[in-house]
């Protein structure tokens, strides 16, 4: 999702108006869930998408449409029936689909949350349905940009805070659509070696902020990681977590150069709030460094947290595919803790 924001954020840079259509509402089995987001440029160059298909179809042909007429609409799926049978698709769900006109002018609203996002914050986007108004609410109490009372913000803003997806409601006469934005979830990889380098890139194209560390600049360094978002270079690998303040949203993978290293790490990662924490390695050595875990104090409980052998397991043995099995828990673990 913030890719796509700071797509939108370019295209507008460049002068060109941008039509985003983004699934408002999605019951049952749908091809995507509430909050995928599609952009289109008006010679139909486009970015994300809203699931595919004839869907996906009819969404282009309509954003043609908002592109010469301005404004904002929403277009209603029903998979159960004919779109379904004419297409041959068994998702069998409903969905809504929120289109607009975003136009330069727009620009500095959306580089204003492409910027929160930047310092970790949590922000809801508020537009009116009738294409009108937009406003960003987010945690320092912003007034909702005179579209609505300070009473009526402020409810927005209380009842946004632990939502997950866009909702759908009427206010003031008017109907808005409101749609949370969150930075993406921490993921910090200790280590730089054969492993690290596939699972940063997969890790980060599935939406993941992810921080290398590693003791040696040859491996650490921008060149072997330009897909992270941090790279950095610690004298000391079992020091490495010094200073990060890892909450419940954070994961942490632990796959470096020896189970010396890895132990050390774990030690500190089990003092931090990560809701993941997964350790490459064979079971004989996840045992033998358990047990210096419990020698040094630390109890079963603690040990439970860690994920090792780390990954799913799919057979994986080079270390693309076992890059594959790590990304593929993390994203089940981030789904967890999302309520998904």
């Amino acid at each position: 999702m913030n890719d796509l924001l700071s797509t939108l954020n370019d295209w507008l840079n460049f002068g060109n108006n941008v039509v985003s259509a983004t699934i408002a509402t999605s019951e049952g089995s749908t091809p995507r869930t509430a909050g995928s987001k599609m952009l289109v440029l008006a010679d139909r160059t486009m970015a994300g998408t809203v699931g595919g298909g004839l869907v996906e179809a009819q969404v282009l042909r309509e954003a043609e449409r908002v592109h010469a007429e301005g404004g904002a609409r929403l277009m209603d799926f029903d998979l159960t029936g004919e779109i379904a049978a004419g297409a041959d698709m068994i998702c069998g769900g409903r969905l809504r689909v929120f289109l607009e006109r975003i136009e330069p002018a727009a620009s500095p609203l959306f580089r204003e949350l492409e910027t929160r996002l930047g310092r970790g914050e949590r922000c809801l986007f508020l537009t009116s349905l009738d294409g009108t108004g937009r406003s960003l609410l987010g945690p320092r109490g912003d007034p909702a940009g005179g579209l609505l009372s300070p009473d009526t913000a402020e409810a927005v803003r209380a009842a946004g805070v632990g939502i997950q997806a866009p909702v759908l409601f009427t206010s003031e006469g008017r109907r808005w659509f409101l749609e949370p934005y969150s930075s993406p979830d921490p993921l910090l990889i200790a280590g730089a070696g054969h492993v690290s380098r596939p699972t940063a890139q997969m890790a980060s194209m599935v939406g993941f902020a992810v921080t290398v560390l590693d003791d040696r600049p040859e491996f650490a360094n921008r060149e072997r990681f330009p897909w992270a978002r941090e790279i950095v270079v610690t004298p000391d690998l079992g020091d490495c977590l010094a200073g990060s303040a890892l909450g419940h949203d954070a994961s942490l993978v632990i796959v470096t150069r020896g189970h010396v290293h890895d132990g050390a790490v774990l030690a500190k990662a089990l003092r931090t709030d990560a809701g993941y924490i997964g350790m490459i390695g064979s079971r004989r050595k996840r045992d033998a460094i358990y047990a210096r875990l419990r020698q040094d104090g630390f109890t079963d409980g603690d040990i439970a947290r860690v994920r090792c052998p780390i990954g799913l397991d799919i057979g994986a043995e080079t270390p693309e595919e076992i890059a594959v099995s790590i990304v593929a828990e993390l994203i089940q673990e981030r789904a967890k803790r999302r309520g998904g």
